[in-house]
């Protein structure tokens, strides 16, 4: 497991929240699982001819007490998931910031862009809620067959062990089918998703030719994530039904065979009696647990394909030494990056120009100029309708934005060099001006490095 790996793991279970949540838990199910050693005490009491009362006091306590650490259970998962959110909204940028050569790769900015603002907090929020369950059956089942086991006899107990091992088989056995299935699951849902988000364009400006070829892409994807979402469900269900009654069986039959017993004294017949519905909210319980262990496996696989656009950061951007095509700079011939470097470094003020043909390499020199420059350069390239700026600009053209936004880099003392990627392009002629004369003057103190269209 790389560092990255350990961190993301770090940042999701070593919160605050993450303790206190299954420190809820276990007071609230030891409460429960009490319930039942103080109803059999009651009964054999009364039957006794004893004092009952102090165990009527404490059953009805632990029938009652059990609702607050619950509900704060609730409020402290809350809490989790949203510490959990909150460092993964803080580690991802920190992550990718500065990997400047990986902006052109399209899969991996869509795969990111998906992550961080459509998936992960519903990912998140499913995956934590769903071991906030895990753990309440987990506990559930463990404290009260341990309950149980002080008051039933040893065979039951034998019964459920046999019903634990005979689940835990079955699980290994379908876990790697569910796990595979489930990462194309929400590899489907990713892919789909990212076809559904481009319903405007398609649909608004009603060009039936686009209209038809995204129609007929997003049904492709559609019949490709409900064709593995249904395997998927239907593989969990064929398991569940089987661990249903691997379960349920073997704990029935020695319960009938315990009461049909003729050497069964009575105050035991009245013990299991007693905690029928108990005994059998543990197998239900047990039967939900593995369920549950099943779906394990496909929230695991959710949550990694989450995680996995951050991991591809992992290492530094590899760019070529030299260009492509032919490339000019400020009207001479360039043979490698490296050179361009070196002149625009060494420069305190002044205006480059690069021009080349399309697929060149003009756009990959903005890019290590940006990488080598780090944090004294701002790179504004030609798609930057999700830069964030102070002036918002939402009524105004694209050229008087474009203008709004140099000025306000103007002011930004720390940005020595200003990398600009055909910031000319759709302009007219008025706003075309308008911004030669803003970089012009601002050439007198700043270095201006353009590509123009």
């Amino acid at each position: 497991m790389t560092d990255l790996e350990s961190r993301q793991w770090k940042d999701l279970f070593l919160l605050s929240a993450a303790g206190w949540t299954l420190i809820l838990i276990l007071v609230h199910q030891g409460i429960i699982a009490a319930s039942s050693y103080f109803l059999t005490r009651l009964i054999e009491a009364f039957q006794a001819g004893a004092d009952y009362r102090s165990y009527l006091f404490q059953y009805l306590l632990s029938m009652v007490l059990p609702y607050f650490p619950g509900c704060v259970s609730y409020l402290a998962l809350q809490a989790w998931i949203n510490q959990a959110h909150r460092r993964f909204s803080a580690r991802l940028p920190e992550t990718i910031f500065e990997h400047t050569g990986k902006h052109s790769d399209n899969a991996l900015r869509e795969a990111t862009e998906a992550a961080y603002s459509r998936n992960s907090f519903a990912v998140l929020k499913d995956y934590l809620t769903f071991l906030h369950q895990f753990a309440t059956l987990f506990l559930n089942s463990a404290l009260s067959i341990v309950v149980l086991a002080l008051l039933l006899p040893a065979n039951l107990v034998e019964g459920y062990t046999i019903s634990v091992l005979a689940s835990i088989t079955l699980i290994l056995l379908l876990r790697p089918s569910v796990h595979s299935l489930s990462t194309r699951t929400e590899t489907a849902l990713i892919s789909y998703g990212e076809a559904l988000c481009q319903v405007w364009d398609n649909s608004v400006l009603g060009n039936r030719y686009n209209f038809d070829l995204w129609s007929d892409y997003r049904e492709q994807l559609s019949e490709k994530y409900y064709r593995e979402s249904n395997k998927l469900q239907c593989l969990k269900q064929a398991g569940n039904l089987a661990l249903a009654l691997i379960s349920l069986v073997p704990t029935t039959y020695l319960i009938v065979a315990a009461v049909q017993s003729n050497s069964a004294e009575p105050i035991l017949i009245a013990a299991i009696v007693v905690n029928l519905t108990r005994i059998f909210h543990i197998l239900n319980s047990l039967s939900g647990l593995v369920n549950q262990i099943l779906d394990f496996s496909a929230m695991n696989a959710r949550i990694r394909v989450m995680m996995s656009p951050e991991l591809r950061f992992g290492g530094p951007s590899h760019f070529p030494t030299k260009p492509r095509g032919d490339i000019y700079f400020n009207g001479t011939l360039i043979y490698e990056y490296k050179s361009v470097v070196e002149i625009v470094r060494s420069c305190n003020h002044g205006r480059f120009t690069i021009q080349g043909a399309n697929g060149a390499g003009k756009s990959t020199l903005l890019q290590i100029l940006k990488q080598a420059l780090s944090g004294d350069a701002i790179f504004v390239p030609s798609q930057n309708g999700k830069l964030h700026w102070r002036a918002t600009g939402i009524e105004k053209s694209t050229g008087e934005r474009a203008v709004e936004h140099l000025l306000e880099i103007s002011k930004y003392p720390e940005a020595k060099y200003l990398l600009l990627d055909e910031w000319d392009a759709n302009l007219d002629a008025s706003n075309t001006n308008a911004i030669h004369d803003i970089l012009e003057s601002l050439s007198q103190h700043k270095v201006i490095v353009e590509i123009r269209h």
